[in-house]
């Protein structure tokens, strides 16, 4: 069997009857990404190819792309084509950051690394990131600001299975986008985020890490990151001070 009818056999077998076209081909171009035959940040072949190769119009994959578009698992790049997401281009390893800090003009926070651990999960960390009982985990705490000052205290938590030598990684590289490192080294590219936002006042360790009093009251920012195949990667809380920052949302 060629490649071309083992494709079109692969999407007659895997789609429901009751899902929409589209979004038959839309699982497959993702299942193809998750495979490697398309790596982050590169070129799709165009909407005519793939129309030809799944045997369905260009309009019908025209619209599965759209859909992977608004859930920013691919960028559409005018006269270009569409590529796969990617947190390394200089646009892109921030773009789940909505802190703005309007004194400054700096567009991305700097970074600072108070700590990197490894240990046993613990029962909340089992149920924030769905991990089975006995997980090792990597447990960071990072410092982020802005024009000089300290105003975000990170405290990260990520499951080891899957992610070798993280921790001297990260020890070692100590990057500002840990996602970037992710997709880069292991090949797990983060698509989305569920953020809760909270008002909290600032405990001991907050207050001597963003130079607070202990009380300050701080934003707080309790987020669990994706990957393409929407496993739960990261748990993160950030603890901001907001007299320099605030939260911004855009809807579309």
């Amino acid at each position: 069997m060629n490649k071309k009818n083992a494709v079109r056999q692969q999407a007659a077998e895997s789609k429901p009857e009751f899902q929409p076209l589209y979004l038959q081909i839309k699982q497959l171009l993702i299942q193809r990404v998750l495979s490697g035959d398309w790596r982050p940040a590169q070129v799709l072949p165009s909407e005519m190819k793939l129309a030809e190769e799944y045997n369905v119009s260009q309009g019908t994959v025209r619209k599965a792309i759209e859909e992977m578009a608004a859930e920013n698992l691919v960028v559409r790049q005018q006269g270009k084509g569409t590529f796969v997401s990617t947190h390394r281009s200089s646009s892109k390893p921030y773009r789940f950051i909505r802190l703005i800090n309007e004194a400054s003009s700096e567009k991305h926070p700097t970074t600072e690394f108070v700590a990197i651990r490894t240990g046993s999960v613990t029962v909340q960390e089992r149920e924030k990131l769905e991990l089975p009982a006995g997980s090792r985990v990597l447990r960071t705490e990072r410092l982020r600001g802005f024009a000089g000052r300290n105003c975000i205290v990170e405290r990260i938590v990520l499951g080891l299975d899957g992610f070798p030598n993280l921790d001297a990684l990260l020890d070692r590289l100590r990057p500002g986008s840990i996602y970037s490192l992710l997709e880069q080294e292991y090949g797990v590219l983060i698509v989305r985020v569920g953020e809760q936002l909270r008002a909290v006042a600032a405990d001991k360790s907050d207050a001597r890490l963003l130079g607070v009093e202990i009380g300050h009251p701080l934003l707080e920012i309790d987020r669990i990151a994706y990957s393409l195949d929407q496993r739960r990667i990261e748990w993160r809380v950030s603890r901001c001070d907001s007299r320099f920052l605030h939260y911004a949302v855009e809807h579309t």
